[in-house]
């Protein structure tokens, strides 16, 4: 092996970065002159904390962006939990390894250690999956079963703050991270059959890199490789994903094989279950064989039937359809706007603005970072804000564990769920979307006094919660990211707003305004059909001349998404 550095991507939540420092440790064992180092890609998945799973995709909500890292060589392999890889590989990648498989069964985690024979119809219980959700109702059709997304932590604290009484979820997910104490029963798999490949760890690879290939293969776990490979193909053969309710679990014994599978409906009303079994050596075969049996015996039919309701939902919520929205965000995978404007009926054509770059390590944000625990809070104005600062902890530290009594703040509920993904719950969120409102509540509430706080922001943040703060705190700032003008613009876009081929272009701050300016290049027409995100922006665009058709009453996707259906319904 070479002793060039091999990076390794995987998603930034604390299970997900157990998993790739599990792979980092196994390959370092087997090369310990070749360095492994960490890098954190955040999926759409991973942004899209507030919506269903079922509502919003499929398995490669958690893939598609590191792969991407993976074929621009940003990563040398990507580190999944396994039962999240689609079946089909993108053309150019595929499964390099599987490691050892952890616990495959579904657990029921109760603060009060209560088993599912005790639960009544009164009890409400939360999980994220429609698998589970339908095998549930099959034990009780009575139970009360909610969603529930975000980490492990998050979940649980979501219990004991009353969302919900029990939850289900992995409990190989709750063991790797040392949290098995929260696990009241884990289901015998004919009770609950787990998602197939539960509880494995997978290392996806290019394609034709024999180098990378034969390094993971040093770590690869051939039994639990055949396993899952069968369970796989037994989904792949139902096309089944993230929105049916499948699953399935394989046993080896010597060259004996046997895996069980089962579809159901939403509800668990119509429910087909079934075995097969034969020589190891046939394993793929025989689970490709059995989903077809099922297909054919009634699986089609619920297929049919959920994806029909799906393309319902869709058909409903098209009222913007044809719509031509131009968005100047910055490029991000996890921008939930396009989406959200997409499943509206909107056509969204991307305009980038601005771009998000990390800031520079000097030695005094490692000084810092370094010395958090002499810090009573820190403070998170932006979703760039916490992305970047746990980035460079990364870097820097090699982790993303911060002191347990340091506090944290956030503005907006987005900022804190993207502060969750990380497994930290902020202690204080302001819904408001300014920093003057923001800091206006913190003192508000806790009078602070005599604290040490540490801001995390972008270069072009003002120092409004630096002022309002120092008089009686000591207050010091850090700048994990920067905020810059693109090198260019779209010129196809560009040409469709010179030619009045859209409807709308919404401006999320005002540099996205001030460098559409600069780019366009000539006198703004008065006729430019421009939409604001919030009232700073609104005033950047006034000192143009200009007004904007409307301003979004609340600065998130969502709040825009209703105050351009709003405006449209008038």
């Amino acid at each position: 092996m070479t002793n060039k550095t091999i990076k390794i991507g995987t998603r930034g939540s604390k299970l997900a970065l157990y998993q790739a420092f599990l792979v980092q440790e196994e390959l370092q064992k087997q090369f310990p002159e070749t360095a492994f180092i960490i890098e954190i890609i955040k999926t759409k998945g991973d942004q899209i904390l507030d919506v269903a799973l079922s509502k919003i995709g499929d398995k490669g909500l958690f893939t598609k962006e590191m792969e991407t890292a993976l074929f621009n060589n940003d990563i040398d392999m990507a580190v999944h939990s396994l039962k999240d890889l689609p079946t089909r590989f993108p053309e150019g990648a595929k499964l390099g390894a599987v490691l050892k498989r952890g616990d495959i069964r579904d657990a029921l985690i109760s603060a009060d250690g209560r088993k599912i024979k005790d639960l009544t119809e009164n009890d409400v219980i939360a999980t994220s999956s429609l698998r589970r959700k339908a095998q549930l109702l099959r034990i009780n059709k009575d139970f009360k079963i909610i969603e529930i997304r975000g980490n492990v932590n998050t979940r649980i604290r979501k219990m004991q703050e009353g969302y919900c009484d029990v939850m289900v979820m992995a409990g190989a997910g709750l063991q790797r991270l040392e949290m098995g104490e929260y696990i009241s029963e884990l289901f015998d798999p004919e009770v609950m059959i787990p998602a197939c490949s539960q509880g494995a760890i997978a290392v996806e690879i290019r394609e034709n890199d024999t180098e990378i290939e034969n390094l993971v293969g040093k770590i690869n776990h051939p039994m639990s490789l055949l396993a899952t490979e069968s369970e796989r193909a037994f989904l792949g053969t139902l096309e089944g994903g993230c929105q049916i309710p499948v699953g399935s679990y394989t046993e080896i014994e010597g060259d004996k094989f046997k895996i069980t599978g089962f579809i159901s409906s939403i509800d668990g009303n119509t429910y087909i279950k079934d075995s097969a079994e034969g020589h190891v050596s046939e394993a793929v075969y025989i689970s490709a064989r059995l989903a077809k049996s099922i297909y054919n015996r009634g699986g089609e039919g619920i297929l049919s039937e959920i994806r029909a309701g799906n393309l319902l939902n869709m058909q409903n919520a098209a009222v913007l359809k044809d719509k031509v929205i131009i968005s100047t965000r910055a490029l991000d995978p996890g921008d939930t706007l396009p989406e959200i404007l997409k499943s509206a009926g909107a056509k969204t054509l991307e305009l980038p603005m601005i771009e998000i770059v990390p800031s520079g390590s000097g030695p005094e944000l490692e000084e810092k970072l370094n010395n958090l625990d002499q810090y009573d809070w820190v403070f998170f104005t932006s979703k760039n804000g916490v992305v970047n600062f746990f980035k460079k902890l990364i870097d820097i530290k090699g982790s993303t564990e911060i002191p347990k009594a340091l506090k944290l703040a956030v503005i907006g509920v987005k900022t804190g769920l993207e502060l969750e993904y990380y497994g930290y719950a902020p202690t204080f969120i302001s819904p408001e979307n300014t920093a003057e409102e923001f800091v206006n509540q913190f003192i508000s509430r806790y009078n602070p006094e005599n604290l040490n706080i540490l801001l995390s922001l972008g270069n072009l943040a003002d120092d409004t919660l630096q002022n309002f703060l120092s008089d009686k705190n000591k207050v010091h700032r850090i700048n994990v990211y920067q905020t810059v003008k693109p090198d260019k613009a779209d010129n196809q876009i560009m040409e469709l707003i010179n030619n009045d081929q859209y409807d709308l272009i919404l401006f999320t701050s005002p540099s996205t305004f001030n460098n559409f300016c600069s780019f366009y290049g000539k006198v703004l027409p008065a006729g430019l059909k421009l939409a604001s995100i919030g009232s700073v922006t609104t005033k950047a665009i006034q000192r143009e001349g200009l007004e904007p058709l409307f301003t979004a009453k609340k600065s998130n996707a969502e709040g825009i998404r209703d105050s351009i259906i709003e405006y449209y319904q008038l």
